[in-house]
């Protein structure tokens, strides 16, 4: 009696785990991850259970039955873990293991060698878990709820190497006869309920921290344009410029503001400027590469950081959306606002701060609105364009000016 109080904490722990994933699933069902994790925990219980009071008999029959359910909760944990950080699980090889320690256990059950069953089984899940706990380690995450899934993992492969040898020796160890054997089972139940709760609790950590993260995320982004606000962009921007430096490659700062926003405001409503500026975030976000970043820094002012990106190159692709900007259209009640943007571009230094070089680019756009706004300032540059040369001339140019008349 004892004995079967014993063994039903794993089944009892278990479920009540798996009630929980599913709960936690439940409220964001597009986290298949964590619907995964519900099945690991489902299908060690009811393994577990089935084993208990349908299957007490030791029979090939069984015994495989509970392995491949056993493993197939987790291949589904391990499969979790990996699809949520973005790494591939090579199911298929996961599953031929499965499936050719079945065909061990079969024959070890059906030659009467216990102990050679119970050395395959272990071996195939402690292997598995090992491989898992490897490549979430150097997925490279320093976050406590994924470090400790990795430990978890760890341990759970270095108990199940372990415990051939305590059954093996556990004469020795426990002392022989029934009570040796009760407290090895004793040992064997408690530590495994102790490994699954720690388990669980970890995963559980990193399912909160990831709805805390994408809470933050959601509350970073800019409902009218859709872009990254400030405090976000200016995380990312200092990201993207330290791999850059790692990389050896230039950076530069594009900063546009919409000219004359305040009219917009006025004469059509803060209802029409909301719909100039989503339209021109979507603009913005639709014109860089993949690997620049674009962000809302304030009311109608945008910054773009271009990655391997020459102060040239911003210029010009400053210029492109000043083109692409004068040739929007907003559609408004019966009629379409048409609006304009000045820029202001400076290339990164390499040992340059985000705030110095953002200053810069700054001041080259206040030149360009004092230079009569529709049109782009590089920094080191930021005099007025009549000032400028021919070829800065051209590119400072106004639609429907020709290019002396914008140098005049």
């Amino acid at each position: 009696m004892q004995a079967l109080v014993l063994t039903f904490i794993i089944p009892a722990t278990a479920l009540i785990f798996a009630a929980v994933f599913v709960g936690l699933w439940w409220q964001d069902r597009s986290r298949v991850h964590v619907a995964a994790y519900a099945y690991c925990y489902a299908a060690l219980g009811a393994g577990v259970m089935i084993n208990i009071f349908i299957l007490q008999a030791v029979t090939p029959f069984g015994i495989v039955a509970y392995h491949l359910l056993s493993m197939s909760g987790l291949i589904a944990l391990l499969w979790g873990t990996a699809h949520r950080v973005g790494l591939k699980t090579p199911i298929r090889a996961y599953t031929a293991s499965v499936v050719f320690t079945a065909g061990i256990l079969w024959a070890a059950i059906s030659a009467g060698e216990r102990d050679a069953m119970m050395m395959a089984q272990n071996i195939n899940s402690s292997l598995l878990m090992a491989l898992a706990a490897q490549n979430l380690w150097h997925a490279g995450s320093r976050r406590l709820g994924d470090r400790a899934v990795v430990w978890t993992l760890a341990l759970f492969s270095t108990f199940g190497f372990i415990r051939p040898l305590l059954t093996v020796f556990s004469d020795t160890l426990f002392g022989p006869g029934e009570e040796g054997a009760a407290l090895l089972l004793a040992v064997h139940v408690l530590v495994l309920a102790v490994f699954l709760t720690l388990q669980a609790l970890a995963l559980i950590a990193t399912v909160v921290s990831d709805s805390s993260a994408s809470e933050r995320e959601v509350a970073a982004i800019d409902p009218l344009s859709g872009l990254p606000m400030r405090a976000m962009f200016e995380r990312e921007a200092l990201a993207l410029k330290e791999r850059a430096r790692e990389r050896g490659v230039a950076v530069s700062v594009v900063i546009a503001d919409l000219d004359h926003f305040k009219r917009i405001n006025d004469t059509h409503g803060h209802a029409a400027g909301d719909r100039v500026i989503s339209t021109f975030g979507s603009l913005l976000a639709g014109e860089i590469r993949p690997h620049d970043i674009c962000g809302r820094i304030g009311g109608e002012e945008f910054c773009i950081i271009a990655y391997k990106c020459e102060g040239d190159q911003a210029q010009s692709l400053a210029n492109r959306l000043r083109a692409a900007t004068n040739r929007m259209m907003v559609p408004w009640n019966t009629q379409e606002l048409g609006v304009t943007a000045s820029f202001g571009v400076a290339q990164w230094d390499a040992h340059e701060s985000y705030s110095d070089v953002f200053k810069r680019a700054d001041a080259a756009l206040y030149s360009a609105k004092r230079a009569g706004r529709d049109c782009v300032i590089r920094s080191g540059e930021d005099s007025l364009p009549e000032a400028q040369g021919e070829i800065e001339a051209v590119e400072t140019t106004k639609p429907g000016q020709k290019p002396d008349a914008a140098a005049a």
